[in-house]
């Protein structure tokens, strides 16, 4: 405007600017609440209403939807067996004593005879996994002794299994407390993982029991004659050896794959079918995975040794790749 100052003009766009935003203030506010139209966020009542009563019928939908997929597929599951076991044909196997990852990162068996600290690591953690095994702790289980392998349990309701009896006096001198580690001749324990309903099947001709190369284990027919032992179908049958020459001449002092240096318990050498199936933590709460103790009892000192433990069973193949059929480990002994 002619004439017009730049201070009047400055107070001129403040006053639009005030008005502007007071025009979109009250809109908002009757956008909010209309009390002419009586309309609440720009609904009335009955707007409102059918809206509600829509979305409530929807969701109700959905939810019943939901809850009958879920009970559909529930009913098709069972509380004591996993619906897919698909990686579990085949069972792995482990052996104790091994650390916990807090204190190791592997299961190698690495200790100093002079040391006490350095083996009661060892010790202390093999006597914690044993002692489920004592009697008290087996109350409820019978004994097995004239019991035909290979015979499943049926259950009815809230029915368990009673399993068999695991004697831990069969496991020798491995049973009692050092286990050997103080005189440098140390126990492990070594057992079959738990798969539910999986039963062990044996070899009918001992030319089939040749472990595959990824265990470099040796032949059971080797095994058996070392030892002096009669095959037995119902028997899985463990050995540890020295996974290279110059592992077995330090594990046992010579080059034989299969030594009588190293003592196996119970005296069988294995692990027989009467402990066999598994039926799940419901139906077998009270349940010992079966053992054999192996004594290594001329362990060259100061020598890492790579040891392989293997479970002999038609039906248990060498896979490095899936971890079963097979175990290694390091052992040293200073």
């Amino acid at each position: 405007m002619p004439g017009s100052t730049d201070s009047e003009e400055e107070v001129g766009r403040c006053q639009a600017i005030s008005r502007d935003i007071s025009e979109k203030w009250t809109d908002f506010r009757k956008f909010l609440w209309d009390p002419q139209n009586k309309t609440v966020l720009g609904r009335g009542g009955k707007s409102w209403g059918r809206i509600l009563i829509f979305y409530m019928f929807y969701y109700s939908f959905l939810a019943a939807l939901f809850a009958a997929s879920i009970s559909i597929v529930l009913s098709t599951l069972s509380n004591d067996i996993p619906r897919f076991q698909t990686r579990l044909q085949t069972p792995g196997m482990s052996i104790q004593p091994r650390l916990n990852s807090r204190q190791s990162l592997s299961s190698d068996i690495k200790y100093t005879v002079s040391n006490a600290d350095s083996r009661n690591v060892f010790v202390n953690q093999y006597e914690k996994f044993l002692y489920p095994y004592a009697a008290v702790n087996q109350t409820k289980a019978k004994n097995c002794t004239n019991q035909k392998p290979g015979v499943p349990s049926t259950f009815t309701g809230d029915n368990i299994n009673t399993p068999c009896f695991f004697d831990k006096n069969s496991l020798g001198p491995c049973a009692v407390k050092p286990y050997g580690y103080d005189v440098g001749k140390p126990c492990i324990l070594v057992k079959v993982n738990k798969i539910i309903n999986w039963f062990p099947v044996g070899f009918t001709n001992l030319d089939n029991a040749v472990a595959a190369s990824d265990s470099k284990a040796p032949p059971l027919r080797d095994v058996l004659t070392t030892r002096g032992v009669v095959y037995d179908p119902l028997i899985m049958y463990v050995a540890c050896y020295g996974r290279k020459e110059a592992d077995m001449v330090n594990l046992n002092g010579d080059t034989n794959q299969v030594s009588s240096a190293t003592a196996y318990y119970p005296r069988s050498g294995g692990i027989e079918f009467k402990y066999y199936p598994y039926y799940g933590n419901n139906r077998d709460p009270n349940y010992r995975v079966p053992l054999v103790a192996v004594q290594f009892n001329n362990v060259t000192r100061g020598q890492d040794i790579n040891v392989g433990c293997k479970v002999y069973a038609k039906n248990i193949i060498d896979d490095m790749r899936m971890k079963v059929g097979y175990y290694s480990f390091v052992l040293r002994i200073d």
